[in-house]
């Protein structure tokens, strides 16, 4: 029926913080680009979240009659929980933002196109935030879920929380990463992301630049979002794109290249990248 199918946007919106404190809901929001589009779960196991799909087209795909096809899958294989808009052009934490000011409910949490959710997902994040009334809450992604975790009627474990450093929001994820959109009003540098010639880093500079504008930022000891992929803030070392990236990221957010967080995080790593058999990739090009 029609009023089962998605809602297509028309273009791009912005919505003020005072039309979201009416809206005291969470919005799941999905970034993909092209082909992508067809990796998007379902979710039938969260009967009543939202969700709002960012479809980014690249060059190649932005003609009327792909965009179509694209719009009549979206139409046929999502409900009316989603909403679907699709943009011209590239770049995730472009993609990013365009998914943030068209959030139409206070809490979002960020996600990509291949990632599998807690059944329990929805109560567990506004929970959280009655709990901690913070801007932003990271919820440490895994690998899959238990068994015992993929059951809707098990009651979900108890949830802990605890204040992020500047060193522990290095490790956040965006597929980590609630928001109280009233409170959280950092958003991702463009220049960084996949789609760039920065390649990740984008997650660390947002979440700082909330920090710096004191924001409360929190981190909580369960997983609501299974990722099965290697995230791209992961491969710190394989090129010298990558390497370069993680070393302007603590120049972005330090505002020294050789800041003690950016040497303790070379220092750190090193290991790992002589193991992979790219020591000198990451330390030859780290600080360019």
């Amino acid at each position: 029926m029609q009023e089962s199918r998605a809602r297509v946007l028309k273009h791009q919106r912005q919505v003020e913080d005072s039309a979201r404190r009416q809206v005291p809901e969470l919005t799941f929001l999905i970034s993909t680009l092209d082909a992508g589009i067809y990796s998007v779960p379902r979710y039938d196991e969260l009967p009543g979240a939202r969700f709002l799909i960012v479809h980014q087209l690249s060059e190649a795909h932005q003609d009327e009659a792909q965009r179509d096809i694209f719009r009549e899958y979206v139409l046929a294989h999502f409900d009316s929980r989603f909403e679907y808009l699709a943009v011209a052009g590239r770049g995730l934490s472009k993609s990013r933002n365009i998914a943030l000011a068209a959030c139409p409910t206070r809490y979002a949490y960020i996600l990509d196109d291949d990632v599998q959710l807690h059944p329990q997902a929805v109560s567990l994040v506004m929970e959280a935030f009655t709990c901690t009334e913070a801007a932003a809450i990271s919820f440490p992604h895994v690998k899959a879920f238990p068994l015992h975790e993929r059951d809707p009627d098990r009651p979900a474990p108890p949830v802990a929380f605890k204040a992020h450093t500047l060193m522990s929001l290095a490790r956040v994820r965006s597929v980590d990463m609630a928001l109280d959109l009233c409170q959280f009003h950092a958003r991702f540098d463009e220049q960084f992301g996949l789609g760039t010639e920065q390649p990740s880093g984008e997650e660390f500079i947002v979440m700082s630049d909330a920090r710096r504008q004191g924001a409360r930022l929190m981190r909580a000891n369960l997983g609501i979002v299974a990722h099965a992929g290697v995230t791209s803030g992961s491969d710190f070392y394989s090129s010298p794109a990558k390497a370069r990236t993680k070393g302007r990221m603590f120049a972005r957010v330090t505002g020294s290249r050789f800041s003690p967080l950016a040497l303790a995080f070379l220092v750190r790593k090193a290991p790992i990248a002589f193991k992979r058999g790219y020591l000198a990739t990451f330390v030859g090009n780290f600080f360019r």
